[in-house]
């Protein structure tokens, strides 16, 4: 399988969907999809991620070049736009709007800079950053001799399972508590590797039902399943019963496999141009989309704006400002960084301790 799946990018851009629709009602707007539909997305955003980890790097010998490599590529995608997100907040609430939507003081800067945010939004950037720290471990594993290899795993599978036990009391924003989300992922990029492409064809039937049947569902929930599909979140700040619910979790994985067998109608719906850029696009929509909502609907009340043009305007612009910052910041400066990182990480000492524990 090639190592890049174009309905991949497609996935991405209907999580971010989810997210930014799931916030109009919060944002004054009414409601265009239940305000959890979004869980749903950021469900999707950890799959997908320990899916593409398990993908792209599992089949590679982690050896001291792969991890220089993978540590720059993940630190260029994350860090460059998202200091910027922060760091631009801070000064909009604290000295421009100080009702603006990402309320940004001293403290909460530091939370964010130091990936322990709890606030909206911010909060799940946490999670994803530490997980690339923690995937390199059982990449590593991956690769032992045995019977060290099995030892490993044992101790990773421990670990997972006393995380996933804990995960109530984790802080929300803290990697370990969404371990089992992101194993979800590198679990399915396994599978795809272990099942032969022509028997993965054969389930492409029964996953697209259930693709269609997971869309629905969230879209316009029957009245039969709503309550489980939305389940109410009083008294669950840290909304467990959905990050810890195994068949969300599952069937999240499973639309994610089934996006990655080859077949026509996953180009047609998961790999057609609009949405594979919308989800080029979609973590700079991710970050951007809430001060947009905020700005049109504080205009358009002001102006006595009709709602239904607020509404189009609102998701238009979240489009184009997501655009423009992929295009003219997200990616060029995100490349620079890669490439420079990339080459003072080989210029260091080949006889370096890690050098020689990686590749001996």
């Amino acid at each position: 399988m090639s190592r890049h799946i174009p309905a991949l990018d497609g996935i991405r851009g209907f999580a971010a969907s989810l997210v930014v629709l799931s916030h109009f009602q919060s944002t004054g707007f009414p409601e265009l999809l239940h305000s959890r539909a979004g869980d749903y997305g950021v469900i999707l955003f950890f799959t997908l991620s320990g899916f593409l980890m398990g993908h792209l790097y599992l089949p590679k010998k982690s050896d001291y070049d792969a991890l220089v490599s993978y540590a720059a590529a993940r630190i260029a995608r994350i860090i460059p736009l998202y200091a910027c997100i922060c760091l631009l907040s801070f000064i909009m609430h604290r000295f421009i709007y100080t009702d603006f939507i990402y309320r940004t003081e001293l403290i909460e800067l530091f939370r964010q800079v130091t990936f322990t945010s709890a606030a909206p939004i911010f909060w799940s950037i946490g999670p994803e950053f530490q997980f690339y720290f923690l995937f390199p471990i059982f990449w590593t594993a991956t690769y032992a001799k045995q019977p060290r290899r099995g030892r490993l795993y044992l101790a990773i599978g421990f670990v997972l399972v006393a995380c996933y036990v804990t995960s109530p009391w984790l802080p929300g924003f803290f990697a370990l508590a969404k371990m089992h989300i992101f194993m979800a992922g590198i679990f399915g990029a396994i599978l795809i590797r272990r099942i032969p492409e022509v028997q993965m064809a054969r389930l492409f039937g029964p996953l697209l039902l259930f693709t269609a049947l997971f869309v629905w569902s969230i879209i316009a929930p029957p009245t039969s399943v709503q309550l489980w599909i939305f389940p109410p979140i009083s008294g669950d700040p840290k909304h467990i019963i959905y990050y810890s619910d195994p068949l969300k979790i599952g069937a999240c994985m499973l639309v994610i496999v089934g996006a990655t067998i080859r077949h026509p109608l996953n180009d047609i719906i998961w790999g057609n141009r609009v949405i594979r850029r919308l989800g080029a696009y979609s973590f700079s929509l991710y970050l951007l989309h809430m001060p947009v909502l905020q700005l049109v609907q504080i205009q358009g009340q002001a102006l006595g704006v009709n709602m239904s043009i607020q509404i189009l305007s609102a998701m238009t612009l979240s489009l184009v400002l997501a655009g423009l910052s992929h295009e003219l910041f997200e990616r060029p400066v995100g490349n620079w960084v890669r490439r420079k990182m990339t080459a003072f990480l080989r210029r260091s000492d080949p006889g370096h301790p890690l050098h020689r524990a990686l590749e001996g």
